[in-house]
């Protein structure tokens, strides 16, 4: 099984965006599960925008989610960062008909969020045990 690590990048440090993905790299590899983690390319988002880095960027993360059985996608970890592209690829994830696993601060819903994600739970510990049921 792969799992795609979908969360924010943009705006926040290369420390806020990699230490959960790096929980939970180590936590899946425990499992024999393979993680793609875009944080590979955070160089990328360093640049200055021009349009083709943006398609570049957003085209190599499309590729990941496809070669992924699971999206796990930690909005917790937003701090000041933008959220944007998460939520693109939350919904473009449901409707390849992946499992989304989505961390999210309780109290905070949205409809699209509740309807695009296969469960959500409130801390990244339990969305990682939940994510192991996927396990093929």
């Amino acid at each position: 099984m792969t799992v795609y690590l979908a969360g924010p990048i943009e705006g926040i440090s290369l420390k806020e965006a990699t230490e959960w993905r790096e929980t939970a790299t180590s936590f899946f590899h425990g499992h024999q599960i393979h993680t793609l983690d875009p944080t590979r390319r955070k160089k990328f988002h360093d640049q200055p925008y021009t349009v083709n880095l943006a398609r570049k960027i957003v085209q190599l993360d499309l590729q990941d989610i496809r070669n992924s059985n699971v999206v796990l996608l930690n909005l917790r970890a937003r701090g000041k960062g933008k959220a944007w592209g998460s939520i693109c690829e939350l919904a473009l994830a449901s409707q390849q008909g992946k499992t989304v696993i989505t961390v999210l601060e309780p109290g905070l819903v949205h409809p699209f969020v509740e309807v695009f994600s296969t469960e959500i739970h409130s801390t990244l510990e339990d969305a990682l045990e939940a994510t192991l049921a996927y396990y093929r």
